[in-house]
């Protein structure tokens, strides 16, 4: 009987993610996804694309689109909910056809 065992062990430093391969060297996987950030106290979005791939942000509010922007790569965008309006929104952001983040909240 044979028994394999392996252990992968990585290190994250900031938003990069870095793999040891076999011969120990670590190697530096570029981040692919937003960043989203949601402050509840001054209801600001904030979302910053990767330095490789852009996006596209739709915000709703009660059902009803009130932002359809397109971010490029390696920018940042922010949003003050409460600008927009009190309600329920809906946050969806987008890279290519796939949607990377979704998320529902309140604004008060």
């Amino acid at each position: 009987m044979l028994v394999f065992a392996s252990t992968c062990v990585f290190a994250q430093s900031g938003l990069d993610i870095y793999y040891p391969p076999t011969n120990g060297v670590y190697v530096k996987r570029l981040n692919t996804k937003p960043t989203v950030i949601y402050n509840a106290s001054t209801t600001t979005l904030t979302v910053k694309m990767p330095a490789i791939t852009s996006g596209k942000v739709e915000i709703y509010r009660n059902s009803v689109k009130v932002v359809d922007a397109t971010v490029a790569a390696g920018a940042n965008l922010s949003f003050v909910l409460r600008n927009y309006g009190k309600g329920n929104y809906t946050i969806i952001v987008r890279q290519k056809n796939s949607v990377v983040y979704n998320r529902s909240m309140k604004v008060k």
